[in-house]
């Protein structure tokens, strides 16, 4: 099959619309009809679905146009490659950041990052912990930071120990507990409780942490995935609490508002590690990224 063929296809399924499909490829509209007819009698059924709103894919049209997208990305890395020789730089890491470490350490970590430029570029995606590591595995991604122990058994992997933290409950700075001393799990029971969504890959989760304090009848109010900057609202405004790591936010909490609760009791660890292939352990660029995290970390006093 033509590549050419399946980005086409591909640009199609995308927009729903051999019209717009056209008009971003720069062809004709009966040029693309072309492509599908050729595509329908190479395989012998249909791969696209036309409604009142556009065109769907088929399952086939859907496998056919997933294999369009790849060659799409292998394309765009090629010219990825070229420019960055065009300008002397030696390549790209693609490196994938937790949500919580998005929202604190990390912005700073690249905006410093901006002021000494290095021979490499980052591309930075944003997304859980669980989700990173599938990327990690699938080739899409070089490096990870992200909670150091997860939930799950990754033989394939290299992770480097970046700096130490644990798990503490934090409330608003307004919340009369922020300034007791010694406070028992039973004092948060009439607390509303937010989570961090549990589909993170982590151990320490919210449920757990109840449990560890004793709480096992309280059910939290919300749920939370994604977008912690929400949770630190809340936080501020509510008569809430969430478990959340204690060194990242310790920097940041006059910034957001919240403080940690002076438990009795010690959560568990959520240290932070940088994670990436065997294979790509030994990159120099890896090891020179691995280098400027380790001094920004001692720098802010974390590692």
């Amino acid at each position: 099959m033509d590549a050419k063929y399946l980005i086409q296809l591909a640009v199609i399924i995308e927009l729903g619309s051999v019209t717009k499909a056209a008009q971003k490829l720069n062809v004709t509209q009966p040029t693309l009809s072309r492509t599908v007819k050729i595509i329908e009698d190479r395989i012998g059924g249909a791969v696209l679905r036309r409604g009142r709103y556009g065109v769907t894919a088929t399952e086939i049209g859907k496998k056919l146009a997933d294999e369009g997208r790849e060659i799409m990305r292998h394309s765009d890395r090629a010219r990825s490659a070229i420019q960055h020789w065009k300008h002397g730089l030696s390549g790209e890491i693609r490196i994938g950041v937790g949500p919580m470490l998005a929202a604190t350490i990390m912005g700073d970590f690249f905006a410093q990052s901006l002021k000494h430029r290095t021979n490499f570029r980052f591309k930075v995606i944003c997304e859980t912990a669980a989700k990173l590591v599938d990327r990690l595995n699938n080739d899409s991604l070089d490096v990870a930071i992200i909670p150091y122990e997860l939930n799950r058994t990754e033989e394939t992997l290299h992770r480097e120990l970046l700096f130490q933290d644990r798990l503490s409950v934090f409330v608003g700075e307004d919340d009369p507990i922020a300034d007791k001393t010694n406070v028992t799990a039973h004092s948060l029971a009439q607390h509303e409780w937010i989570a961090i969504g549990e589909t993170s890959g982590l151990f320490g989760t919210t449920r757990e942490t109840l449990d560890l304090l004793g709480l096992h009848n309280v059910i939290p109010a919300i749920e939370n995935t994604g977008d912690v900057n929400m949770i630190f609202r809340m936080l501020e405004k509510s008569n809430a609490c969430c478990v959340l790591p204690f060194r990242q936010l310790g920097v940041y909490q006059e910034r957001f508002r919240i403080a940690p609760v002076d438990l009795d009791i010690e959560l568990d660890e959520r240290n932070v590690g940088l994670w990436t292939t065997m294979q790509a352990r030994d990159r120099p660029e890896i090891t020179e990224l691995l280098s400027q995290l380790n001094t920004y970390f001692n720098g802010m006093g974390l590692a």
